[in-house]
């Protein structure tokens, strides 16, 4: 049994109980086995998924996933959080937006003021309106009509 604050890694095999699904269900038989392997294994029943554990499961959609997993276990007070081992780098880039912020700070005031340019403006010409030109579709009326006739 996992004490309070205790990380473990599992790698869980996959294929052999997704196989047992449904094409369309497979992502989120996947998604159950993780839940169930990590519940058995630490005897909690509130297992919560990561993001990045997430994300990886359903990345190839829900016909496809991987065929095994490599997951960190920490057990917190009521639950137990399951998460990718190995975070891909736009976890890494996410966890750090702090620094980010005073950077652009920085820069911002280290421009030199801006020069202003005079706008010279040219008079303005005026150009004739371009004459319409008369619509050659021709239009029978009941009149027309009428003459051919007789």
């Amino acid at each position: 049994m996992m004490k309070t604050g205790e990380t473990r890694t599992y790698t869980i095999p996959l294929r052999k109980e997704f196989l047992k699904a449904a094409r369309q269900r497979r992502s989120k038989k996947a998604v159950n086995v993780v839940r169930s392997f990590v519940s058995k294994h630490t005897k909690t029943e509130e297992v919560k998924v990561g993001k990045w554990l997430n994300e990886t499961i359903w990345k190839r959609g829900a016909k496809n996933p991987p065929s095994r997993v490599r997951v960190d276990v920490k057990k917190e007070e009521n639950y137990v959080l399951v998460e990718l081992s190995e975070l891909p780098r736009k976890a890494k880039k996410e966890e750090t937006p702090a620094e980010l912020p005073e950077k652009v700070e920085e820069k911002k005031e280290e421009k030199p003021a801006e020069k202003k340019v005079k706008v010279v403006k040219k008079p303005a010409v005026k150009k004739k309106p371009a004459e319409k030109k008369a619509s050659k579709t021709k239009t029978k009326s009941s009149s027309t009509k009428s003459e051919k006739k007789e």
